[in-house]
């Protein structure tokens, strides 16, 4: 370098990149719609690693993709048109989802798992004093061994099905289970049923 000055050649003068406004414009207006770099590429006629190298300042738009973005920026600026009023038909569906689970569980919980419960119950007290039973009859009455060892069978399925039907299904456990449920199904519908009319107030009418 010290040659050079002492040849009277000049250190070549730097010239500063400024880039376009452009670059700003374009994050500022990917991030207004909501576009990933993907799609704001496709957009400008670019590949991604082109909008993201532009974005960091590290490249320039080329100029087909400057003249898209100002076209991009202008429709940012019209006038917002009219949007399409909601459908409110997915609100009314499940709605009618919750309505009718409420019915179901309302059911069940007043006819069909009181009744399973107090059956299970039944078969859970005699638990104990069952077997005790079919020996003493046993003892009077034998079986022939196989027939026996069904009944046995037959008993542990009976005791077993008894336990989990209680433990599972229609015991207080399971029964508060189902009510909490039917609860947050009844919350449920009574937020659907609000946000219906309030929406319903705010686009229809």
């Amino acid at each position: 370098m010290q040659a050079r000055h002492r040849l009277g050649v000049s250190r070549p003068y730097m010239v500063p990149i400024i880039l376009p406004r452009a670059t700003g414009l374009l994050a500022e207006l990917r991030a207004y719609f909501g576009l990933p770099q993907a799609d704001m590429a496709r957009l400008l006629g670019l590949l991604q690693v082109q909008v993201a190298q532009a974005e960091t300042g590290s490249r320039l738009l080329p100029a087909h993709a400057r003249m898209r973005l100002r076209a991009l920026q202008a429709a940012s600026q019209a006038p917002p048109t009219p949007l399409p009023p909601p459908d409110l038909q997915p609100l009314r569906d499940r709605l009618l989802q919750c309505q009718a689970q409420v019915l179901r569980l309302q059911l069940r919980l007043t006819h069909e798992l009181p009744a399973r419960a107090t059956a299970a119950r039944a078969r859970l007290s005699a638990a104990g004093a069952l077997p005790v039973a079919l020996a003493a009859v046993e003892a009077e009455e034998p079986l022939p061994p196989r027939t026996r060892e069904d009944q046995q069978v037959q008993l542990t399925l009976l005791l077993n099905g008894a336990r989990n039907e209680w433990d599972e299904r229609s015991g207080p456990v399971p029964m508060a289970l189902l009510r909490a449920r039917l609860a947050g199904l009844h919350a449920e519908a009574e937020v659907l049923a609000d946000e219906l009319v309030k929406i319903a107030a705010e686009h229809f009418y």
